[in-house]
């Protein structure tokens, strides 16, 4: 009668945000609830997105070819070129962004249930999807890597080009 369950989830949290023993709360809600929202996690995605892929015509040549183009076309070069004058910096921001294709997927799924798309046109998005999914963390390391060696040195920080300028 006094309020809802969400009510009883605000009280508790404020309960343990008062202990400061190194966010100790924290850690053992990160530590205890890891394994579950792994799980939970890749449940979702696959009872969600992965069990609505056409498989007959995601396997199909045409939908490969498609989604080829449009993964290593829109999907990934017009986010990699997009930051022409962001200095050194322009392939880590275009290749961070590449990686932001999860998202996508659920999009894709809804657009499918809705009708919005035919079996053919998913399976084509779904090529591109993985183009991004698969290439982004690995090339975005890499290059996050060689920018990181350029521009930090480890005895003095980042090294800047206003500083050169000063003296």
């Amino acid at each position: 009668f006094l309020g809802t369950h969400l009510w009883g989830c605000f009280i508790a949290g404020m309960s343990f945000a008062c202990i400061d023993k190194h966010q100790w709360p924290h850690h053992v809600w990160v530590k205890q609830t890891k394994r579950a929202t792994t799980w939970m996690i890749r449940i979702f995605f696959s009872a969600t997105v992965a069990f609505s892929i056409p498989v007959s015509s995601l396997l199909s040549i045409d939908a490969f070819l498609k989604g080829s183009v449009m993964g290593i076309g829109p999907c990934i070069l017009t986010k990699v070129l997009c930051a022409p004058f962001m200095g050194d910096a322009k392939f880590v921001i275009g290749w961070a962004m590449v990686g932001r294709a999860e998202f996508a997927y659920l999009i894709a799924q809804s657009a499918a249930a809705a009708d919005m798309m035919d079996r053919e046109t998913f399976s084509i998005v779904i090529w591109a999807l993985l183009y991004a999914t698969i290439f982004a963390p690995f090339i975005f390391r890499k290059v996050l890597d060689r920018y990181v060696k350029r521009h930090f040195n480890n005895e003095n920080g980042p090294q800047d080009e206003l500083k050169d300028a000063d003296h």
